[in-house]
C-alpha cells in the first residue's frame, strides 16, 4: 500500500510509529528510517526489535510529534489522530497519510478507545476548507496484523489500549486471533478496512 508511494525517496518518518512493523518493512527499501511515537512501550518494544535483527537504518525515538524539529522526503502519517497535517508539511518533500473511513472495527476491544480517530472524510473536508491541494487514494483491503508469536500480539494491543486489563485482553486474543500456517508469521488479527490515503506536497 505505502511502498510504492515511497520509491525513490531516501529518508521517511513515521509519526506515530506504534512497534514500528510497517518500518521494519520499508527499512529493506529506505536508507534511513526516524520512527516517532510518545509511548515509551512501543518505542521500546522497537527498540528491541531492531536489536535483535540487526537492523540499523531505523532510529526510533521518544517524542511528541509537536517537538520535531527535522526534515525528511517522506512523513508517513499511519491511523494518526492528528487532524492539523499542514503543520507536518514544513519538515518534508511528501506527506502521505493514511486515514481510515468511518465505521471501521479496530485491532484492539473497542471501549479502550481513547480518543476519536480523524477519518478520511473528515480530513478531505479539512484539506479543502484551508485550499491545500492533494491526491487521494481510496481502497479497502485485509489490514490485519501480522505476528511471530501470542506476547507479540499482547504487546501490540497493550500499546494501543494501554489500560486495558488482563481478562479483556486474554479474550479478545482467543476471540479474534488466527492461526496462519506460516513459519515466519504464524498468527494473525484480521482486519478488513477501507481507507483514504491522502498525498500533499510538502514544503522543504
Amino acid at each position: 500500500m505505502v511502498g510504492p508511494k515511497v520509491a525513490e525517496h531516501s529518508s521517511l518518518c513515521d509519526i506515530g510509529c506504534g512497534i514500528g512493523l510497517v518500518d521494519l518493512e520499508l527499512s529493506k527499501t529506505i536508507d534511513s528510517i526516524t520512527c516517532i511515537d510518545r509511548h515509551p512501550y512501543a518505542i521500546e518494544i522497537l527498540k528491541q526489535r531492531i536489536q535483535a535483527e540487526n537492523i540499523r537504518n531505523i532510529t526510533p525515538l521518544l517524542m511528541d510529534c509537536n517537538a520535531i524539529e527535522a526534515g525528511w522526503d517522506v512523513i508517513l502519517i499511519s491511523f494518526f489522530g492528528s487532524r492539523e497535517l499542514e503543520q507536518f508539511l514544513p519538515r518534508c518533500k511528501k506527506l502521505i497519510a493514511v486515514v481510515g473511513r468511518k465505521s471501521q472495527t479496530e485491532l484492539y476491544p473497542e471501549k479502550y478507545r481513547k480518543f476519536q480517530k480523524n477519518t478520511s472524510e473528515e480530513v478531505e473536508g479539512n484539506l479543502n476548507s484551508k485550499g491545500i491541494a492533494y491526491s487521494l487514494t481510496e481502497t479497502a483491503f485485509e489490514f490485519g496484523q501480522p505476528f511471530r508469536s501470542e506476547e507479540d500480539a499482547r504487546d501490540f494491543i497493550r500499546t494501543q489500549s494501554h489500560d486495558i486489563n488482563p481478562g479483556d485482553l486474554a479474550g479478545f486474543l482467543a476471540e479474534r486471533l488466527v492461526a496462519t500456517g506460516k513459519e515466519d508469521f504464524p498468527l494473525y488479527l484480521p482486519r478488513q478496512k477501507a481507507v483514504g490515503i491522502f498525498e500533499i506536497e510538502g514544503r522543504l
